[in-house]
């Protein structure tokens, strides 16, 4: 928002408003620090300092009476954090059967007065609040703990502060919403992430919202804000489920390490910084405790792109992550699932406790939801009772038969001589038999569970691909199955794993020993999964055995298009049946020149995709370089000229790591980004496919050897590298079909480098 020229009528009520807020809050946070009576001897001096209107009287009482609860360490922090920005919006809403119009102003948190309970701050995730991002103005209703409310809404404000200070608001209609959002976009990266919570737009707040119950599935298009929306979503579900979930209970899947560090800004305000975040690879190696070094979908990529290696690490990457190689496994399961059927029976002494038929039926039957080390417990613990139980009864008929021997002894032997013999043998023999059942009782239930066999995940996922095992789950062999099976027994020989590897593996752990309850979740959200295979979803599926899944994607970015998803539908008719199926089409991202060109490419590919709608938001149209300009170093007179007029980070973004490390030679001033680094400077070089999910205030594309072709890999790599730009879109290369650029589009236009003014 622009300063404003003139000063509204209200803007005095407003500034009282907010000094209000932050002295209320300033008084909370001493209250925790100091405490209650320090507090109440500090509150008269402070009174004195404050410029109230006679109007906001009830401000000042209310702070004299205040009378503040004690929070947590996370509740104070948080209070702390938000205090230069405790709301962004208000609204003035009249409830029907109620006298009275209330006005309530919405932020990042709840705050409410302990004594009146007037409400000083309203959580974007209240019920009420949902009428400011999708009710007009006029007659609205919400919906609240199962009632339905209705009234009438007057006014929809929103604020700009910063640092504590009121420098703008606007009363908000449908021209100034466009207005707010155009503001909102025309930010440099660093801020955008941030301030989402105030600019969420309808369809937005539809998937935020949608019923927590069910699994989600999200469409999304390149700069829809599917990301944010989602984590958005998590921080609504902890909001209205709080009582049942906690934030370490949820789990955020991204796609790379360099992508966790990008999101970790938003998450602190979300109140979701203490939900897992993770990749899938340091998911699962953490989960199955199996830390071989790993041959990621990246590098099988870029081997391929740079035509370094054939297509045979492809086949097999497809292979592994398909419904095909699921009933492998299934398969493969049934057979160790009998190696844990039992022969004999449980006994002590010769004694049955426990049949083989009724062991197996509690292994096969009764405990067949569990995973087979876990009623493999579950059956030691009940021999243990069993024992425990007839343990006496043995002991008892054992010197029962004793006791009979020594009576037929001692009355039915005439001669002295053998009759002093025989029972001392019978009173010693009985100790000793009785010892020997006890000390057997000690061990039985040990040496009956050696029967079972002892199943390492790692040693039995390696001999499924022997050729002698592998015939019995799967008969029909082809050339591309044999291929894989002899490619993955070499990979494992040199102790790695292929990526695709980490999804039997977790499906293999879930039915042998399950997860152990640090690495399990009741929430999952999963970023970019149109890159995830259908092993790897319905593998966190299986392990976590719940539905509540929050899944984002674009089909149109599916650069592993080859071992991903290339549909919707087989996730909601094969994993998640009961799954709300939404779309965000409307990118928010970059300027209307550069989305167009990026649409363009959508027309090549073989699927028909939606193409991403953008807001009215023009800029520049995208530019070609020719490679010398950047030989010539003009290059870094351009970025310090769109530095001047405010662009603040820049990436190089290119087709492949070979030419992303080969320009880092060049541009000593730009740091090249690793898969698994930590920190994204503003001043970078990546290749396209690390660049997902990433946006730059400025985007240079960069073809040297590697110029894009008309197939759907180079098409969707392509798609992605447009769409990462806020602002600013040019393409460096030795000529414009380096990047499927023709003259006839009239999307894009090469200029001659000149230093703009």
């Amino acid at each position: 928002m622009a300063q404003m020229t003139e000063r509204h009528p209200e803007f005095d009520k407003e500034l009282d408003r907010l000094s209000f807020t932050k002295t209320y809050m300033d008084r909370l946070i001493t209250s925790q620090e100091t405490g209650q009576e320090s507090l109440k001897k500090r509150q008269e001096d402070t009174l004195e300092n404050l410029s109230f209107k006679d109007s906001s009287l009830r401000y000042q009482e209310m702070l004299s009476h205040a009378n503040f609860m004690k929070m947590s360490k996370d509740q104070l922090e948080n209070l702390k954090y938000l205090r230069n920005k405790p709301y962004f919006a208000r609204i003035d809403f009249h409830q029907k059967e109620k006298p009275d119009r209330e006005i309530f102003y919405i932020g990042k948190t709840s705050l409410f007065d302990r004594e009146t309970q007037f409400p000083i701050i309203l959580d974007w995730r209240s019920p009420l609040a949902n009428v400011y991002y999708e009710g007009r103005l006029g007659e609205v209703s919400y919906e609240a703990l199962g009632e339905r409310y209705e009234g009438d809404v007057s006014l929809k404000r929103q604020y700009q502060i910063e640092d504590g200070e009121l420098l703008d608001y606007r009363d908000i209609d449908l021209t100034t919403k466009d207005e707010l959002l155009q503001d909102s976009l025309a930010q440099n990266a660093e801020k955008r992430l941030t301030e989402i919570v105030s600019t969420i737009q309808e369809e937005q707040n539809k998937i935020i919202r949608a019923d927590l119950r069910k699994p989600i599935i999200v469409q999304g298009a390149a700069g829809s804000g599917k990301t944010t929306i989602a984590l958005h979503r998590i921080s609504y579900f902890l909001y209205t489920m709080k009582e049942i979930f906690r934030p370490e209970e949820m789990l955020i899947l991204a796609p790379n390490r360099l992508f966790i560090q990008y999101i970790s800004e938003v998450l602190p305000e979300l109140g979701v910084d203490r939900a897992r975040q993770t990749t899938f690879t340091d998911f699962v190696q953490q989960a199955t405790g199996i830390h071989l070094p790993v041959i990621s979908q990246h590098e099988v990529l870029m081997n391929v792109v740079e035509k370094s290696s054939d297509h045979s690490s492809i086949h097999g990457a497809r292979l592994k992550g398909s419904k095909a190689f699921k009933a492998i496994l299934d398969g493969y399961l049934q057979i160790w699932k009998k190696c844990y059927e039992v022969e004999s029976d449980f006994k002590l002494a010769g004694f049955k406790i426990k049949s083989a038929k009724a062991i197996n039926r509690l292994f096969f039957e009764e405990y067949s939801y569990f995973p087979y080390e876990v009623r493999v417990q579950k059956i030691k613990a009940v021999l243990q009772s069993e024992l425990r139980r007839k343990k006496k009864q043995i002991l008892d008929k054992m010197a029962a038969k004793y006791d009979e021997a020594l009576d037929d002894a001692l009355y039915g032997m005439k001669d002295a001589e053998k009759r002093k013999i025989r029972v001392s043998f019978l009173i010693t023999r009985k100790e000793e038999r009785l010892d020997e059942i006890k000390k057997a009782a000690r061990t039985a239930v040990n040496r009956f569970m050696k029967k079972y066999p002892k199943v390492v995940v790692w040693t039995i996922y390696q001999q499924l691909f022997e050729e002698k095992m592998f015939s019995k789950v799967h008969a029909e062999e082809s050339y591309e199955w044999e291929q894989m099976r002899e490619n993955t027994r070499n990979v494992h020989a040199n102790g790695k794993l292929f990526a695709e590897d980490l999804a039997p593996l977790l499906y293999l752990k879930t039915f042998i020993t399950g997860l152990d309850p640090d690495d399990r979740a009741k929430k999952v959200v999963i970023d970019e999964a149109q890159d995830y295979s259908f092993m790897e979803i319905f593998s966190l599926r299986k392990a976590f055995q719940t539905d509540l899944f929050t899944i984002v994607g674009d089909l149109a970015q599916g650069i592993y298009h080859y071992r991903g998803l290339d549909n919707w539908e087989t996730l909601q008719n094969e994993i998640f049946p009961t799954a709300n199926y939404l779309t965000l089409q409307k990118t928010y991202r970059t300027t209307i020149e550069i989305m167009n060109l990026a649409n363009g490419l959508l027309d090549d590919m073989p699927d028909a995709l939606p193409k991403a709608e953008p807001v009215v938001r023009h800029g520049d149209v995208p530019t070609f370089l020719y490679r010398d300009e950047l030989r010539k170093g003009n290059i870094h007179q351009l970025i310090n000229v769109l530095v001047r007029k405010g662009m603040n980070n820049f990436a190089f973004v290119t087709k492949t790591k070979q030419e992303a490390e080969q320009l880092a030679r060049e541009l000593p001033s730009f740091e090249i980004m690793e898969e698994n680094a930590d920190m994204l400077g503003d001043r970078v070089i990546l290749p396209a496919y690390l660049a997902k999910g990433l946006e730059f205030d400025v985007v240079f594309l960069f073809c040297n050897e590697h110029s894009y072709e008309k197939n759907e890999l180079d098409l969707k790599m392509l798609y992605v590298a447009m769409t990462r730009p806020l602002h600013r879109l040019y393409m460096i290369g030795r000529q414009p079909d380096d990047f499927l650029l023709t003259d006839k589009d009239g999307l894009w236009t090469h200029k001659c480098f000149q230093v703009e003014a």
